[in-house]
């Protein structure tokens, strides 16, 4: 922490983010053409199994030391022990259940894959403790490192695999080599100590903030896996790798552009829990930064993704060219979304937030019901447009609640907006005029250079005073 002091929290977590998706995308440039969409369908499969005990669990554990005011070491014993447990039990369940699964899904290689990765659960639990001590703290550098270290030790172990012939294995051992790093990177850069004890005094502190957050985390783990649940018995894991691409495009943008914002927001507004006018400001410079970095990414990224795909991809994989582009446009109303939730967790309204994730959650399983059946493109079109529905909720929910008016939400991103999809419009007819008179590995650069300067043109008219800011930060004119 003391080696890089001119790094901000959000730069450490933009550092990390940034590095994770363009390595991740080297990555999967190498892996996707030599495993194509089977393996990655599979992967999708067992991550759904594994990821309520790696992701809602952990994620929840983690939040709630972190909401806690004034924590004592025992709170942290308390967590280690009872998470540890948890994931334990989850473990053996999705061992036992391997081949059950299987069966399910008509794939005998998912048994041998989900007992591998059914350790998976209990290694992620390890770093709840650490992981919520240095968010508390405002020290982002532990999990930066902890990520960059991890993923390229695990990248590098899939990649010798991936070319040696293993398939669907590299992306197992990848997984258990990048978790496993991880866990062990954290604990050697924090300076707590891994202990376990109970304290029934601390879990009842603890929760109090579980229960809303569990509920919070569990709905929205089921609005982004069911989904794979039910498309991947419908589909088959060919075309789930296909869904499962476009939604991992997705993704990149949001890990990009707004979980750096996201996770620090979510600490740092909670100076304006008494103060409304100081919390409204606040959360109008988080949207316009939020809207500034996504929109270009979403609408610009959608507008050249076939290009892209013929560039980088086989023609195994072009059956996802239009559902990623579908996917890409929903890290629009993700800018609300997320930015929403970020000043609801601030202020400690854990069960407004839930009730936004228990919206969205039955929303989503109701369109995954009945648009499955239809096939992925139908299925992935409603997919993306469930989204817009839960806007006027969460505008509704951050006014009640937080004192922060709807109006403001939303033209907050109006500039960011507007840029986006002029610049949207312009590199679509650019595109379709050029395709037949230049080979794609030029068109694309030129569609990326053209759209960052048009969108760059329209927010210098649309909002001067932030683009002049950004200019400085960065010490351009």
């Amino acid at each position: 922490m003391k080696k890089f002091p001119a790094l901000s929290a959000t730069s450490w977590l933009t550092t990390k983010t940034v590095f994770s998706q363009v390595f991740a995308i080297l990555l999967f440039a190498i892996q996707a053409p030599v495993l194509g969409p089977r393996a990655f369908g599979l992967i999708s499969v067992v991550m759904v199994f594994v990821g309520f005990c790696e992701v809602v669990l952990v994620e929840a554990a983690a939040e709630a030391l972190i909401s806690i005011r004034e924590i004592e070491a025992s709170h942290f014993d308390t967590m280690n022990t009872v998470i540890v447990l948890v994931s334990t039990v989850c473990g053996i369940i999705v061992f036992v259940g391997a081949t059950a699964a299987a069966h399910l899904y008509g794939d005998a290689q998912l048994a041998p894959i989900l007992r591998w990765l059914a350790i998976l659960p209990v290694i992620s639990s390890l770093g709840v403790a650490p992981t919520a001590a240095t968010k508390r703290e405002m020290q982002f550098q532990p999990l930066a490192l902890r990520s960059i270290t991890s993923m390229f030790a695990g990248g590098v172990v899939g990649l010798v695999l991936t070319l040696t012939g293993y398939g669907v294995w590299a992306l197992v051992w990848q997984a258990l080599v990048t978790r496993l790093i991880a866990t062990v990177v954290l604990w050697m850069a924090v300076p707590l100590r891994l202990r376990f004890g109970f304290s029934r005094t601390r879990f009842v502190d603890l929760l109090k903030f579980v229960l809303p957050t569990l509920l919070s985390r569990t709905m929205s783990w089921g609005s982004n896996q069911f989904p794979r649940l039910v498309f991947g018995f419908f589909w088959g894991v060919t075309e789930l790798g296909l869904f499962g691409l476009a939604a991992r495009l997705c993704d990149i943008v949001l890990e990009i552009a707004l979980v750096p914002r996201y996770a620090v927001a979510r600490v740092e507004l909670r100076q304006f829990a008494d103060d409304p006018h100081g919390l409204q400001d606040a959360a109008r410079q988080l949207l316009i930064n939020m809207s500034a970095v996504a929109f270009p990414l979403c609408v610009g990224g959608a507008a050249v993704i076939p290009t892209l795909f013929h560039v980088w991809l086989g023609e195994q994989w072009y059956g996802g060219i239009v559902p990623a582009e579908l996917m890409l446009l929903t890290g629009v109303p993700f800018v609300t979304l997320y930015s929403s939730g970020a000043v609801l967790l601030a202020l400690n309204r854990q069960s407004a937030e839930a009730l936004m994730s228990v919206v969205q959650t039955v929303i989503t399983v109701i369109v995954v019901l009945v648009f499955a059946p239809l096939g992925l493109l139908p299925a992935t079109a409603a997919f993306a447009a469930r989204l817009p529905l839960l806007l006027p909720l969460a505008a509704r929910l951050v006014r009640d609640r937080c004192s922060v008016p709807i109006g403001l939400l939303f033209a907050s991103q109006r500039p960011a907006f507007i840029a986006a999809t002029i610049m949207g419009v312009v590199v679509t007819v650019l595109r379709w005029g050029c395709e037949p008179l230049m080979p794609s590995i030029f068109l694309l650069p030129l569609l990326v250079v053209v759209g960052a300067t048009v969108y760059g043109t329209a927010m210098r008219v649309l909002v001067p005073d932030f683009v002049r800011q950004v200019s400085a930060r960065f010490g351009l004119r």
